[in-house]
């Protein structure tokens, strides 16, 4: 049994201990451990992605540039009766880096759905804007 004074200095040492105890510093440092393993590939992915909506506003933000830029020549043309869709084509069109050339070119009213074309056009200049996997369509009549 224990007498008094070993009450007494096993009390005292229990309410005056401070800090942790090793084991206590184990195992919270081996949960850190554990909980970055599982957290770092997620957001790895996360951070390596989040710049992927900011480059597609840029890549689209060209391609409507480009395609404003084509337009507003075709407009000019058209206001100074010097409008050749052909030359339009091959002076402005071929030249801009943007275009598909596969998917650019003349094509016939019936191969435009819809009301959208002037019937008595003859010639309907389809042009295809890329960047990456974005595109951009337009159509120019004479």
């Amino acid at each position: 049994m224990m007498t008094g004074a070993e009450k007494y200095t096993l009390a005292t040492r229990l309410e005056n201990r401070k800090g942790f105890t090793l084991l206590e510093i184990i195992v919270t440092l081996i949960l850190i451990s554990i909980t970055g393993v599982v957290m770092f590939p997620v957001l790895r992915t996360n951070l390596t992605k989040s710049a992927v909506p900011v480059i597609r506003v840029g890549n689209q933000y060209q391609l409507i540039q480009e395609m404003d830029r084509l337009t507003a020549r075709y407009r000019d043309e058209i206001l100074n009766d010097a409008l050749d869709i052909n030359t339009f084509k091959t002076n402005y069109v071929d030249a801009s880096p943007l275009v598909d050339a596969g998917n650019t070119g003349f094509i016939g009213a019936g191969q435009i759905t819809g009301n959208a074309y002037n019937n008595q056009s003859t010639h309907i200049l389809r042009v295809t804007l890329v960047d990456g996997d974005q595109w951009l369509v337009s159509f120019f009549t004479e």
